[in-house]
């Protein structure tokens, strides 16, 4: 088996120090896994592309999430890192935001608080926020 060093590679292997060796190794077969899959991505699906040799046992990626020791906010935190670093390399992000379903209250404010909410509503169901 060769070794490749990629960019997706040393992406990857920044999320290394939050995990174990031996889970380090997993999270880097799922994910590589998760973006070759051209099946439904659930595990069962991933696991020919995240592992072709079997060397790791089938449970081994099924019990990964539920059991691995890991801590999700550093790992939100390397991400942010990433992407900033990539889609914003001078560190400024322009973010647009929407505060229409804001609470907005006051006797002087005609409608406060009343909004169609476009994400739940649908053609024959509005829901109002």
């Amino acid at each position: 088996m060769h070794t490749v060093i990629s960019t997706w590679t040393d992406i990857i292997q920044q999320f290394f120090p939050i995990f174990t060796t031996p889970g380090a190794k997993i999270f880097s077969d799922l994910m590589t896994g998760w973006i070759l899959c051209t099946a439904r991505r659930t595990i069962t699906d991933i696991i020919p592309f995240a592992d072709p040799y079997f060397q790791h046992a089938h449970d081994a990626y099924h019990r990964f999430f539920p059991n691995t020791r890991w801590d999700t906010s550093r790992l939100w935190k390397i991400l942010t890192l990433i992407l900033v670093k990539l889609f914003s390399p001078t560190g400024i992000i322009t973010i647009a935001l929407d505060n229409t379903l804001f609470h907005h209250s006051g006797r002087k404010v005609n409608g406060a608080g009343y909004w169609r909410d476009a994400v739940r509503s649908t053609k024959k169901n509005i829901v109002y926020a």
